[in-house]
């Protein structure tokens, strides 16, 4: 008897580690680490803490333990190959095809073109900018259009005097330090860094110029967890979601991706 009794809590440890063991497993199979890019309110903000990107991917990700890795915009695009992440932010399939899992699209900026009012640009369409000090962010060519990509590529007509900035602030600070510039950017995200420089968007022209709501993917390490992803995303959407993320962060509704 003693002994069977011996034999059955040897079972119930046994049994019992098993479960911890398994849930162990399965825990270190659930964490995420994300590459994102650095504080751009409204997007990312807190030290991605919180804002609309972050919580997109932390609620289309339910079972997972996420924890983000701030980087530049260049960087983020060599974040799993270099195994600093396994998934990345702000992507597009063109940037390397083949190489990752990419989900559908998650996020769109509105972007303007922004000068100073003191300037007095006449700014119509793509085609004016030409000449100008234009200031986007890292690998804005590929993302614009046709029409921008054709005129401001490296060594088209107005590539010598464009530059790209991997990060969201430092754009914005190059766009007052330097004269007869045009920062092309999400108005929240002009607005929010100009506020930090002691800057108001009274002192700006926002130019109504076309150009295309910027959208991007995620990339992932492995099938399964890309697929957890849009399967989130597509949650996101159908249940309205998607719309009152947009809503609370102040982020016009014509970027959203589920329309």
């Amino acid at each position: 008897m003693q002994r069977d009794t011996m034999q059955n809590k040897a079972l119930k440890f046994f049994l019992l580690f098993s479960i911890l063991l398994g849930t162990a497993i399965f825990a270190r199979a659930s964490e995420l680490t994300v590459a994102i890019a650095y504080d751009a309110p409204p997007y990312v903000m807190d030290h991605a803490k919180r804002g609309l990107e972050v919580d997109i991917i932390t609620q289309s990700l339910p079972g997972y333990s996420i924890k983000f890795s701030q980087m530049g915009w260049g960087q983020i695009q060599d974040a799993i190959e270099k195994g600093l992440a396994n998934a990345e932010t702000n992507v597009d399939e063109h940037d390397d095809k083949g190489r990752h899992y990419y989900s559908n699209i998650y996020i769109g900026f509105v972007n303007h073109a922004i000068s100073r009012k003191s300037e007095n640009m006449k700014i119509n369409g793509v085609n004016d900018l030409v000449g100008h000090h234009v200031i986007a962010w890292e690998g804005a060519h590929q993302d614009l259009g046709p029409e921008f990509e054709r005129l401001f590529s490296p060594g088209a007509a107005g590539s010598k005097n464009y530059i790209e900035i991997p990060n969201s602030q430092e754009q914005v600070s190059e766009f007052w330090k330097k004269k007869n510039s045009i920062a092309i950017i999400d108005e929240s995200i002009f607005a929010y860094f100009s506020s930090k420089e002691g800057h108001s968007m009274e002192d700006v022209d926002t130019h109504k110029v076309f150009l295309p709501v910027s959208k991007f993917r995620m990339a992932f390490k492995d099938e399964k967890t890309r697929n957890d992803f849009n399967d989130g995303l597509t949650r996101l959407c159908s249940t309205g979601k998607y719309a009152a993320l947009l809503k609370k962060y102040g982020v016009p509704e014509k970027a959203n991706i589920c329309q």
